[in-house]
């Protein structure tokens, strides 16, 4: 390794491979992990706010698990096979140099060489320039971003979260825009330009913006106090965090192995006999403490092996990152889900869309699930996992919210427990085609009535979010997590989970079909919902089931809740007696 004031450059033996003509060119070599660890970035995916993250696709760090390579590591004889599975975010900063002359044959698919690496030292920047970095790289990939400034209420925001920050001199700003919208009488949410800005409107693709939004607002802030503010953090944004983003390269699989390497290693640096060198280096050969306990480290680390893809391309990182966690370890299909679909921007996800499809991952419905849950408008906004830490443990599952979904999107599904017809696709075949609110298809492109339906902005969005919201009003209760029809709390709640909202949405499309009904526009939902429900004891799901011990989703008992509902909705005179919900149908 070479340094500079500014660029550290490292020096690397390798071969240089292709694995078709079309593929990207991969670079395998091997490295000391505490170098690996100056040079790539492990961007994970975080949570910022609730319902925001970052657009990292790496897993938040299991300490368990770095804990347990680190007891691995320690054992000279223990070795990982599993290469580091990297890629480049800035090609610029990569070099290949070719053997001149080649030990074996000269091979058009690999190749022998110096692989040479150029980082410059992030360290040694201030939050400020970071963020700003980070800020212009987001830029670079959805250009609209640059036209956009930070919401006023998250700028607001953010201010009264930093007020023992601040200096007098940027609270003085403060005051002065309290006294404008004192002599004005417009408060800036009134102002015409605070509808504009960068968190007004929601998209599909709004995680890019949310992450950009955030990092913008804490640059424009962090100009306002200039140079008295010189800490390694801000508002829960660390200069850590954001090297992360900007590193030349990217690890993609194996940040674990890599965390337990390094930590392995400032482990063993504390014990003899590499304590005692160290104390010899600072007290004999006087070398500053810092310098010497890099050179330890540097020396007993272990040299990882490393395949690099020379691919820039968030879009294709991604896809490596799905394929090698959805086929070889598993994840979540929460966390999946979120990486896939809150990872990218939109021109990106198309690049790999057809290769995530055929990988068997589903991004279309990832996406919509993910648009369901962080759109504030949603009806299960803040209610469905996410697979992050952050994630409380009674919120709906990411698959149920998926099924649910699928239903309307596709219209396939809407089976009754216990029954064969699908009422959604029923519906699809008899009374889609003419539904008003699809009346338009062909003006708009469309090669049928059901591909205009099942677009991903399609009118069975607004449909599903419409449904969805009056149902909750009629039914639940948003508000009291106490209350037996509580909207959340899938374990305790009678209406917010799979079971019941399946049947919801089941017996809706078997009443659309037993009318003859179709849908014309997405304001008449409350009224078919209110048809449909006509008569029903709007407290049916607010009473004690006397579930306790009872397990929700069996067969048997999903045909008895199925059974119950269906024939109290079309003759809603008596409610059920709540010992029927113990009950599992047999037939």
């Amino acid at each position: 390794m070479t340094t500079s004031d500014s660029i550290c450059s490292y020096r690397y033996k390798a071969v240089r491979i292709r694995q078709t003509d079309a593929g990207s060119q991969l670079i395998l070599f091997a490295s000391p992990a505490t170098e690996v660890d100056d040079w790539a970035g492990i961007p994970q995916k975080k949570d910022i706010g609730g319902t925001r993250e970052t657009t990292g696709f790496q897993r938040e760090e299991d300490k368990k698990r770095i804990k347990e390579l680190i007891d691995f590591y320690s054992n000279d004889k223990n070795v990982i096979q599993n290469s580091l599975l990297c890629a480049t975010r800035r090609k610029q900063d990569i070099c290949f140099h070719p053997h001149q002359h080649q030990d074996v044959q000269p091979s058009p698919f690999a190749e022998t060489g110096i692989l040479e690496i150029k980082s410059e030292r992030l360290s040694k920047l201030s939050l400020l320039d970071l963020l700003k970095r980070v800020k212009s790289d987001l830029e670079s990939r959805v250009p609209d971003l640059s036209n956009q400034q930070p919401s006023d209420n998250l700028l607001r925001d953010l201010k009264m979260r930093a007020q023992d920050i601040l200096e007098p001199e940027a609270s003085t700003d403060s005051d002065s825009s309290d006294e404008d919208e004192a002599e004005t009488g417009e408060s800036p949410e009134d102002a015409p330009d605070s509808e504009e800005s960068a968190g007004a409107v929601f998209s599909d693709q709004s995680h890019i913006l949310d992450f950009w939004e955030e990092v913008a607002a804490r640059v424009r802030l962090l100009e306002e106090l200039g140079s008295s503010f010189n800490k390694d953090e801000f508002l829960g944004y660390s200069k850590d965090a954001m090297i992360s983003f900007l590193r030349p390269i990217v690890v993609v699989d194996g940040q674990h192995r890599l965390r337990g390497a390094v930590e392995s290693a400032k482990f063993l640096s504390s014990k003899p006999p590499y304590s005692d060198e160290l104390e010899q280096a600072i007290i004999i050969d006087k070398v500053d403490r810092d310098s010497a306990q890099r050179a330890i480290e540097a020396k007993i680390a272990r040299r990882l092996p490393i395949s690099l893809l020379v691919n820039d391309d968030p879009a294709e990182h991604v896809f490596q990152f799905v394929v090698v966690n959805q086929k070889a370890t598993p994840l979540s299909k929460a966390l999946l889900g979120t990486i896939v679909s809150t990872s990218l921007s939109n021109e990106e996800l198309t690049r790999v869309a057809d290769r995530l499809e055929h990988s068997g991952i589903q991004l279309e419905e990832s996406r919509a699930v993910a648009y369901f849950t962080r759109n504030p408008d949603s009806p299960f906004f803040g209610r469905v996992e996410r697979g992050l830490s952050s994630d409380r443990g009674d919120l709906l599952q990411w698959n149920v919210l998926l099924s649910l979904v699928s239903i309307f999107r596709q219209l396939k599904g809407g089976r009754l427990f216990g029954e064969t017809n699908d009422y959604a696709d029923k519906w699809k075949r008899t009374y889609l085609p003419n539904s008003n609110i699809v009346s338009d298809w062909q003006t708009k492109g469309f090669h049928s009535a059901f591909e205009y339906w099942n677009h991903f902005n399609g009118p069975w969005r607004d449909v599903f979010a419409k449904f969805w919201s009056t149902v909750r009003d009629k039914l639940a209760d948003p508000h009291d997590d106490s209350a037996n029809n509580y909207w959340g709390s899938p374990r305790t709640s009678n209406i917010f989970n799979k079971v019941s909202l399946t049947i919801l949405v089941a017996d809706f499309f078997q009443y659309l079909c037993e009318r003859r009904l179709g849908i014309d526009s997405v304001q008449t939902i409350p009224r078919l919902v209110d048809e449909w429900l006509d008569g029903v004891n709007t407290s049916y799901f607010n009473r004690d089931w006397k579930l306790e011990g009872v397990k929700k989703d069996t067969p048997g008992r999903k045909k008895q809740w199925a059974r119950l509902w269906v024939e109290y909705r079309k003759d809603p005179q008596r409610l059920p007696r709540v010992d029927q919900y113990r009950l599992e149908r047999k037939d």
